[in-house]
């Protein structure tokens, strides 16, 4: 009876580290500075998948910019990590002088899933911490009969 009960702990135990450790892992990001950033990291081989350090966010940022100097449209898109990211809109209120000066970001920021920087949505990281809970839940059943 001893060696049934501690088999039990010892499988509570495993399972609550397994979902503590899905809770603490840093967040993931696509990581991209190329000159074609803006398409979809997914199928962009440039792109890449990186761990930024606990705390940080997930950012992407446009600039455009027209330059009066050759006549020309400048874009860019920059995706990473980002420590006390804050979401901004400069087109809102982008003026023809800022446009040609200094350009216009928009900048978006999120933490609340890995890859989130990303053109489309992902729910990896919701999907992994809810099946933990379930598989949590079965064992905690499995192992009260």
């Amino acid at each position: 009876m001893v060696n049934v009960w501690n088999s039990k702990i010892t499988l509570c135990s495993l399972s609550l580290l397994l979902l503590l450790t899905d809770c603490v892992c840093s967040l993931k990001c696509w990581h991209c500075i190329a000159d074609d950033c803006e398409n979809d990291p997914a199928g962009n081989y440039k792109a890449v998948k990186r761990n930024c350090e606990a705390g940080q966010f997930c950012q992407k940022i446009f600039f455009e910019m027209f330059s009066t100097t050759d006549n020309r449209k400048y874009k860019s898109t920059v995706r990473g990590c980002a420590w006390d990211c804050h979401d901004k809109n400069d087109f809102i209120n982008c003026t023809r002088d800022m446009f040609s000066s200094r350009g216009c970001i928009e900048k978006s920021c999120c933490a609340d899933k890995d890859l989130c920087n990303t053109a489309s949505t992902q729910t990896g990281n919701t999907f992994t911490r809810v099946s933990m809970y379930v598989i949590f839940a079965i064992f905690i059943i499995v192992l009260n009969r």
